[in-house]
C-alpha cells in the first residue's frame, strides 16, 4: 500500500513537473522592457563632483510616464542608486517630459518621455574603475493599456581621471 501510495506521488509530481515544461511550438515567453539603457561608461575626474548622462529609449510606440506625472495616481518614473557603491550619487535631474493627447477617451493629456530622454546624474567617483549601478523604475504604456510597472538594471562603467 505505501509503495502504491509513492508511486502515485513521483507520477503526479513527474506529470506536473512535465507539463510545466510544454510549450507550443516555438513560443516563447515574451517579457517586453520597452525602455532601454543607452549608456555603459563614463569618464569622470576622481574625487569631484562631475555630470554623467544616463541615456534611455523608450521603444516605439510606447510612452513612460515622465518624472512628474500630471495625474498623482499614474507611476512616475524613477531612478535609484545603490547606497553601498563607490560612486557616489550626488544628485540628479529628470528632463522635463512633452504633452501626450490620448487619442481614446476625452483625450486625456500626459506629461511623458518618448523616444530617447536622458537623466543627469552628478556623481563623485574615486581614482581607478568602478561601476555605478541602479534601477530605473517607470511603467510603460501604449494608446491603449499601461502594462506592469518594470525595473530596468542600469549599469554604468565609471573610470575616475
Amino acid at each position: 500500500m505505501k509503495t502504491a501510495l509513492i508511486a502515485i506521488c513521483v507520477a503526479v509530481l513527474g506529470f506536473s513537473a512535465q507539463t510545466q515544461e510544454i510549450r507550443l511550438g516555438d513560443a516563447q515567453p515574451v517579457h517586453r522592457a520597452h525602455v532601454e539603457l543607452l549608456s555603459s561608461a563614463a569618464e569622470v575626474k576622481a574625487g569631484e563632483p562631475q555630470m554623467v548622462e544616463l541615456r534611455f529609449r523608450v521603444e516605439d510606440g510606447f510612452h513612460i510616464n515622465s518624472h512628474t506625472p500630471k495625474d498623482e495616481l499614474l507611476i512616475p518614473t524613477a531612478i535609484r542608486f545603490n547606497t553601498g557603491s563607490v560612486v557616489k550619487v550626488v544628485d540628479e535631474a529628470f528632463p522635463k517630459g512633452s504633452t501626450f493627447r490620448l487619442p481614446v477617451g476625452d483625450g486625456e493629456t500626459l506629461d511623458v518621455y518618448q523616444g530617447e530622454f536622458r537623466v543627469e546624474v552628478k556623481v563623485v567617483a574615486p581614482k581607478g574603475s568602478s561601476t555605478l549601478v541602479g534601477v530605473l523604475k517607470y511603467q510603460a504604456c501604449d494608446n491603449a493599456v499601461c502594462y506592469p510597472p518594470k525595473t530596468l538594471p542600469v549599469v554604468v562603467a565609471v573610470t575616475g581621471n
